[in-house]
């Protein structure tokens, strides 16, 4: 079984200085056969806030060679960190990707796998909607085959245990609350985006995989994280009880920063 994860694409209506970067993606895969394409979130610029760019989004995705299923990122539904504090995860914004992109959380059986998709913008929330994805996940984890995690933040940088990493990672009190469920379990692979880097990290026996942005990557505005800031995306090969996973990169696509234009995009 082959999956493609790709993530980070932000689209806009409104700011295309990384357009033709993303642009380049659908063409980059057109030739390429895959079960699933998996979008680890920040499917737009500011859907959170300009309600068009995640149909601009869902509109970009029939561009691709196989069915896409999405999880939110920051940029889709708001976030919990003080980063951007005008824009919390909230009922409101979590219907609207809903209505537009789908279930912002989901399963899928395929060939000998599960595949799980976790709303990794609830954890922390305390809102009704975390501890629904909670309940729900407990009753998926009771399978027998493999089973591949996908969501936006990672869940940590360099341990499962270590503090708070602020606007980067899933905070450490949900962290330990999924990974309690997580425990015991045939659980493989946990793939994210978010941090604009690629990597691929074994932590306590489950291999991390950081999937790169296909936009813009992040300059002195983002601490060492470890990885290579490059863009592209990851093809992941499944085979009975592993995955070997491959990053590529289009030709043609440039690492530009976004600290040039972050005021221009996102004005306080």
């Amino acid at each position: 079984m082959r999956i493609i994860q790709i993530s980070d694409t932000h689209h806009s209506v409104e700011h295309h200085h990384f357009k033709d970067n993303t642009d380049r993606l659908p063409a980059a895969l057109a030739g390429e056969t895959a079960d699933l394409i998996i979008h680890t979130g920040d499917l737009s610029m500011d859907g959170a806030g300009q309600t068009n760019d995640l149909q601009l989004a869902k509109q970009w995705n029939t561009q691709l060679p196989a069915e896409v299923l999405s999880m939110p990122g920051n940029h889709d539904v708001g976030d919990l960190s003080a980063n951007r504090p005008a824009q919390p995860v909230n009922d409101l914004r979590l219907a609207h990707w809903r209505d537009v992109i789908g279930p912002d959380y989901w399963v899928r059986d395929i060939g000998g796998w599960r595949l799980i998709g976790l709303n990794a913008m609830l954890l922390g929330t305390d809102l009704e909607a975390e501890e629904q994805q909670f309940a729900w996940l407990e009753t998926v984890l009771n399978a027998h085959q493999p089973i591949a995690v996908f969501l936006h933040k990672p869940l940590c940088i360099d341990h499962v245990a270590e503090g708070p990493r602020g606007y980067w990672t899933v905070p450490p009190e949900p962290r330990a609350q999924l990974l309690h469920l997580l425990a015991d379990r045939p659980v493989k692979m946990i793939a994210s985006g978010h941090l604009h880097i690629q990597r691929h990290k074994t932590i306590d026996g489950i291999d991390h995989v950081w999937g790169p942005a296909s936009s813009f990557v992040v300059g002195g505005a983002q601490e060492d994280l470890g990885g290579e800031r490059r863009l592209g995306y990851v093809e992941h090969i499944f085979g009975d009880d592993s995955v070997v996973s491959r990053f590529h990169r289009p030709d043609g696509m440039e690492e530009r920063e976004v600290d040039p234009v972050g005021r221009d995009i996102y004005p306080d």
